[in-house]
């Protein structure tokens, strides 16, 4: 009787491996850049809603400044995916060394009604879907009048990315924004 449980215990584990061989990351809707998917390649994503503020004038063009305060321990670059807007460059120093904070700026057009901006921080800018990666999707919006922003991620290579919720903003009268991001 054991002989004949092990058989079916192993037949019906082994019927799930093609299952699991093709399973994939949970899709939040963002394009994935740098797999191939024709392989497995383990993604972990989520989302933030970025905290608003009021400022001054009116709905219009806005400066971004996405910010990654790099605890990874490695030097990490920039890739950047889509960007809507003019790119004004990255801040000194660039590649961003290890316990630092860095990142690029964007002269972003007035969202109408929406506009995103997709980039990666990663710690081997040749592979970085074989690397402590992180993708960030910045989502702004223009809502009724007022300004929103979602911060989505995912990450490859066992990094941990997240959003640094307390210095991060959105001003919801100019669409003017700071997003400061984490990769350990």
């Amino acid at each position: 009787m054991t002989r004949n449980v092990k058989r079916f215990l192993a037949a019906s584990l082994l019927s799930l491996v093609p299952s699991v061989a093709f399973a994939g990351p949970a899709d939040l809707g963002f394009p994935d850049f740098l797999s191939q998917r024709n392989e497995y390649v383990s993604v972990r994503e989520g989302a933030f809603e970025v905290q608003q503020v009021k400022g001054g004038a009116s709905i219009g063009p806005a400066l971004e400044n996405l910010l990654v305060s790099n605890q990874s321990g490695a030097t990490i670059s920039l890739g950047l995916q889509i960007i809507t807007g003019t790119f004004n460059g990255v801040f000194t120093p660039y590649p961003l060394p290890t316990a630092t904070l860095g990142g690029f700026q964007v002269s972003a057009p007035a969202p109408a009604p929406s506009f995103s901006q997709q980039y990666y921080w990663t710690v081997d800018p040749a592979n970085p879907a074989g690397a402590k990666t992180c993708v960030w999707r910045v989502d702004v919006a223009d809502s009724a009048g007022s300004c929103t922003a979602t911060v989505y991620y995912g990450t490859y290579g066992g990094a941990i990315c997240t959003v640094d919720n307390a210095n991060s903003f959105i001003d919801i009268n100019t669409c003017q924004a700071q997003i400061v991001t984490i990769m350990q």
